[in-house]
């Protein structure tokens, strides 16, 4: 690397801010390579009961930790005024708002990004989550150029295969595949890879068929009993968080009155070693051996619930459903609503 590079990097998460910790080195330590790296993410948001409190952004933490500057960009003013800090090259990861063009041309080196997916198979926004669901085996890593109009459909620089393991988890996808990501994207600062004339300049062809990751929906956590298996509810649980279900309820004030009440499933693990009758349809669900938690018949086995959110009721214990059910429910049925 000939020229001292003024960086700057665009995030906002984890998985941004692990890519960071991969390139902060070469500032930190090597200040002949990186000579100055500013951080550039978005506004804190309201939030909170009456959205009387700003959520800061991680990666800004991140940055003050770290002793570098924040600065933020929503508007496209924001972007005409960053063009006053003569950067070099910008680097976007996780940043969710495309870079716009007339900022990415003022960059003598233009952009870089790292997407956690083998381009251009899972494109756009929520790759991680997608691999997972899909229950894929292969998925990777991809550094490319940033295309001034459109997401993920820059040149591809490098990228980098990974297996996904049987319990792999959200969190545990997005550590793996930003370690690696933020190791390739050092071995292009080093090497100067990100210069279209230098030596080391290389645009890979990928082999990897085109796909789409639409982002999550909220509808995506509810389970659905008749077609998900065990593995399936617990695969679902490790990447979007709490799922949820309905259960049939008679209000006290109107018994022969019948609604739905949600039931959020705070955690959720296989149980292949206790399970329920099959002459029960999915979604059936009884106390376990000891009495302390639920579980719950998936079309191919069962899974063990120990906490529940009950609308309207609050965490209590999973197995709490059944032995207080015609106290919460006004009835006894032991079972789970799919259609909803």
């Amino acid at each position: 690397m000939s020229k001292l590079l003024r960086i700057g990097y665009f995030g906002s998460d984890l998985f941004s801010i692990n890519c960071l910790k991969r390139i902060l080195p070469l500032h930190l330590d090597r200040p002949q390579a990186i000579a100055h790296i500013d951080v550039i993410t978005r506004a804190p948001k309201p939030s909170g009961r009456g959205l009387n409190h700003l959520k800061e952004v991680p990666i800004a933490e991140f940055a003050r930790q770290n002793g570098l500057p924040v600065l933020r960009a929503d508007k496209k003013s924001d972007f005409a005024a960053l063009q006053q800090h003569q950067y070099d090259l910008c680097i976007a990861v996780s940043y969710g708002k495309l870079i716009p063009s007339s900022f990415l041309q003022s960059l003598p080196f233009g952009g870089l990004n790292v997407h956690p997916s083998l381009l251009p198979s899972y494109s756009g926004p929520a790759p991680l989550q997608r691999a997972l669901l899909d229950e894929i085996s292969l998925t990777g890593v991809t550094v490319q150029t940033l295309h001034p109009t459109k997401f993920d459909e820059g040149a591809i620089l490098a990228n980098a295969e990974y297996r996904i393991l049987e319990d792999e988890t959200f969190s545990s996808l997005t550590e793996r595949l930003s370690e690696r990501g933020g190791n390739l994207l050092r071995e292009i600062l080093e090497q100067g890879a990100f210069d279209p004339k230098a030596p080391a300049y290389h645009v890979l062809r990928s082999d990897h068929p085109y796909s789409y990751a639409q982002k999550i929906h909220s509808n995506e956590r509810q389970i659905d009993w008749s077609k998900y298996t065990s593995f399936n509810v617990v695969r679902r649980f490790n990447t979007l968080g709490p799922l949820y279900t309905f259960k049939t309820f008679h209000p006290r004030k109107a018994r022969d009155e019948i609604r739905l009440r949600r039931i959020v499933l705070e955690d959720v693990a296989e149980c292949p070693d206790q399970l329920l009758s099959d002459l029960l349809p999915p979604g059936s669900y009884d106390t376990d051996d000891v009495g302390s938690s639920l579980l719950v018949k998936t079309v191919n086995g069962t899974i063990k619930i120990r906490s529940v959110n009950i609308e309207g009721l609050g965490s209590v214990a999973g197995s709490k459903i059944v032995k207080s059910s015609k106290r919460m429910f006004g009835n006894a049925d032991k079972q789970f609503i799919t259609d909803v």
